[in-house]
């Protein structure tokens, strides 16, 4: 609820961005961590899947994406992560060595071992303040009102707001 996500899909939808990457790719890839349907996500994203094809094997698939990637400059997402197993993350990096310089992957994750993890660069993000957090509220919740037409509403208007502590998607 912080804005990952959306601080993320901003980046990946800036036209700047667009025009900066040859391929671009989004995965959702939530609890469940697992190579193959990550794999197979990345290149049905990146329009190199059939689902015709019958594969099934791991190896197979990163060939196929490790190919799709080689000498591209890309930028891939993989939002959501929460699975912090060095190995398991080990084996799915190997995929994007062959890309061009540049290429950029971008994780979100609420997990700090997840962040340490991928190492790199790391962009932490904060609960609002309180004067920001009714500034998220007001605006949504007045949304074709004039907020000072309803003095009585700003009292409840802040307590809801102070409940969601600072959390945009609450706020929202």
């Amino acid at each position: 609820g912080l804005g990952k996500t959306t601080f993320a899909k901003a980046v990946y939808n800036n036209e700047r961005v667009k025009n900066h990457f040859g391929l671009k790719a989004w995965y959702c890839v939530s609890e469940g961590y697992d190579a193959l349907r990550i794999t197979k996500g990345l290149l049905q994203e990146i329009g190199k899947f059939d689902s015709k094809d019958v594969y099934n094997n791991l190896n197979q698939l990163q060939v196929k994406l490790k190919e799709s990637l080689k000498g591209k400059k890309f930028l891939i997402v993989l939002d959501d992560v929460w699975n912090d197993n060095y190995n398991e993350w080990d084996d799915l990096r190997n995929v994007f060595v062959q890309g061009d310089i540049g290429s950029k992957i971008i994780v979100t994750t609420r997990e700090e071992s997840v962040a340490l993890m991928m190492g790199n660069e790391q962009i932490s993000m904060n609960n609002l303040s309180t004067e920001a957090s009714w500034s998220l509220f007001k605006t949504h919740a007045f949304e074709n009102m004039d907020p000072m037409g309803h003095p009585e509403l700003e009292e409840v208007g802040k307590q809801i707001a102070a409940k969601c502590k600072g959390l945009p998607l609450a706020l929202k």
